[in-house]
């Protein structure tokens, strides 16, 4: 007997691959205006805007290759495209979500820099963010191309094939690999920048305030001074 789906599974998958889509149709051309504006407007070109070039590149990627796909597998609940495409589907969506979370790692080193070093400012160079940019990429296609060399879980072929899924390899050593280093590493990573970035600026703004009421402090004095005289 065929497994019968319940009419709300059903309008949870189209709901959810209707949402796919209208992601895709929205991330398209705004990362398409972010790409143009910087590459064509000379007031947007400077240094630290390079990474937010690469990262509109990278949700670029995922509206192209990973969300139309995934907007069609979740309604037909099957995958019929074969294990070739299913590998390539799968990285493609793993290369880019990584390098995009990446990406929000290396803008928030840049900016702790930025807040931190005085001298930073000097130390921007197209080199440095340009290595930043090419670590990211290069750690992002070996989590994603672990798959494709054969960390796979011994079942992946049979649910391709035989159960017509699509799913990133479940072998627990690659999961435990891939999560770390995609999702769990970087959140503390950027928690921790943007934290010690919060003590920075508000340690400035102390010494600011402090720099402010002694001027004043030194004001009112000298107003006295010369009343008194």
């Amino acid at each position: 007997q065929e497994k019968v789906t319940p009419p709300r599974v059903h309008l949870f998958s189209n709901s959810l691959a209707f949402f796919s889509v209208c992601v895709s149709f929205f991330l398209f051309p705004g990362n398409v205006f972010v790409i143009a504006a910087i590459l064509l407007e000379r007031n947007l070109q400077s240094v630290a805007n390079h990474l937010i070039l690469s990262l509109a590149v990278a949700d670029l990627l995922v509206a192209c290759l990973v969300m139309p796909l995934g907007a069609v597998y979740e309604v037909s609940k099957e995958w019929r495209l074969g294990a070739d495409l299913c590998d390539m589907w799968t990285s493609s969506d793993v290369l880019c979500c990584t390098a995009s979370i990446l990406h929000l790692v290396a803008i928030a080193l840049d900016r702790y820099w930025a807040v931190t070093d005085i001298d930073y400012a000097h130390q921007r160079t197209a080199r440095r963010i340009g290595y930043m940019i090419i670590i990211i990429w290069t750690l992002s296609v070996l989590v994603s191309i672990a798959p494709l060399l054969g960390w796979k879980d011994p079942e992946w072929e049979t649910r391709v094939y035989q159960d017509l899924q699509c799913i990133v390899s479940q072998d627990v050593g690659y999961q435990i690999f891939a999560t770390a280093s995609s999702f769990y590493v970087p959140l503390l990573v950027i928690l921790f920048l943007y934290w010690r970035i919060f003590l920075a600026a508000r340690k400035r703004i102390r010494r600011r305030q402090q720099t402010i009421s002694g001027f004043t402090d030194c004001f009112i004095k000298e107003q006295q001074e010369q009343q008194q005289q």
